[in-house]
């Protein structure tokens, strides 16, 4: 019997399987292996005719699995215990092996890219270890060109829309050029609402701008497909695994430090796929230099409300504003880590962009004068609320505003 399957089996597929002629015959692989090799049939025990626990259950597993040939054994075993199942699910395990249907895998096509043609972009996520033996997690703008295979590497402490525009021109700047198109998942920096073709997708305005800058074509990954962009996918699980892993880092700083030697180490290597050098495929690239185009200068705007106590908030954070534009409406623009204010068009302040959250910067000279405007301030209404005392002449009861105390402990406290 085995060798008769065996040698079917040889013919079919060109090689002989031992674990399928243990699914098909339902002995162990050691006992397949054993009989092969002496040729004697094996003996059937009279055990296997004995009626098993999971008799009652087999047709409704049968049924399932026609229609749902991928259902989990977990599933199944959940299912057939609502039905009175008391067996082990061990049992059920072996039942599956012996009938699920094979789902063969499609075949992967590599796509290899023409010189200049792409580059794949993405985010990855780590937790780095610090020299204290704490973690913090860090993530990495990674690009890869499609021919070249020269890799790039930097890391911040977000996936913000600032970094992910810096990173593209650090990175251009480190290839040197700029290719014809770049291939992104559907990041929320790239695409606000996907659609299909993707061309037609509504992009990101800030992104936009940039790619509009530097002429480039952007093309989206097919979605729940990141095999679509492979060699970025390949190039992240190189860097945690080669540069990542196994390291000890200060900070984010500290590890672009180094993320820029390791890039100058690995990207002298010869590539596994291509087989060579990526520096010495570079220039076969052909890439447009990238000091052929005028200076890019990342500039976001924003519309706030100056609070009551003289602030704007922006990216979970306060600064400061001069007290005259108080519960005024004033145009914030982000540039090259720089919070500038206007007001009617005319910058009234600036401030460093700060990172993290819940921080607040003020300006001592913001507040200069508020305290006498306040003193100076007339009595608000002064018919109205009037208080008579017994023997006295009326007198007025002046309403503040609250936040009005609260700049005055303000100033005190500057």
């Amino acid at each position: 019997m085995f060798k008769d399957l065996a040698r079917e089996q040889e013919q079919t597929t060109g090689r002989v399987n031992i674990s399928e002629l243990s699914r098909e015959t339902g002995f162990d692989r050691k006992t397949v292996r054993h009989y092969l090799s002496q040729d004697i049939p094996p003996e059937t025990s009279h055990t296997r005719n004995k009626p098993s626990k999971l008799d009652p259950y087999k047709p409704h597993i049968k049924e399932r699995l026609e229609k749902y040939p991928r259902l989990s054994r977990v599933r199944f075993f959940e299912e057939i215990q609502k039905q009175g199942y008391d067996g082990k699910p061990t049992i059920l395990g072996d039942y599956l092996r012996q009938i699920r249907p094979r789902i063969p895998a499609l075949p992967e096509i590599r796509y290899e890219t023409l010189p200049g043609e792409m580059i794949q972009c993405d985010w990855l996520e780590y937790l780095y270890s610090r020299p204290d033996g704490s973690e913090k997690k860090v993530y990495g703008f990674s690009m890869v060109l499609g021919y070249s295979r020269m890799r790039y590497v930097e890391f911040s402490r977000s996936q913000d829309l600032q970094a992910f525009l810096e990173g593209h021109l650090r990175a251009f700047e480190y290839f040197g050029g700029i290719p014809k198109v770049i291939l992104y998942d559907n990041l929320g920096s790239v695409v606000l609402k996907r659609k299909y073709p993707s061309t037609a997708s509504e992009f990101h305005p800030a992104f936009v701008d940039l790619r509009d800058h530097f002429g480039f074509t952007s093309r989206l990954c097919r979605l729940y497909r990141a095999k679509t962009k492979g060699k970025v996918e390949r190039t992240i699980g190189y860097i945690k695994d080669n540069f990542m892993y196994g390291r000890e880092f200060n900070s984010v700083e500290d590890i672009n430090l180094q993320a820029r030697e390791w890039m100058d180490v690995v990207n002298r290597k010869v590539h596994g796929t291509t087989h060579e050098i990526p520096f010495d495929r570079l220039p076969q690239e052909n890439l447009r230099p990238f000091t052929s185009y005028p200076s890019y200068i990342f500039q976001k705007t924003y519309q706030r409300k100056v609070s009551n106590d003289c602030y704007i908030s922006l990216y979970r954070n306060l600064y400061s504003v001069p007290w005259r534009y108080a519960r005024r409406y004033v145009d914030v623009v982000v540039r090259n880590n720089t919070v500038f204010v206007f007001a009617d068009k005319i910058e009234i302040c600036f401030h460093p962009l700060v990172e993290g959250k819940n921080q607040r910067l003020k300006k001592n000279e913001h507040f200069a004068g508020l305290l006498k405007k306040i003193l100076d301030e007339p009595c608000q209404n002064p018919k109205k609320n009037w208080v008579k005392m017994p023997g006295t002449e009326p007198c007025s009861v002046v309403e503040r505003n609250l936040a009005d105390y609260d700049a005055l402990i303000e100033v005190g406290n500057s």
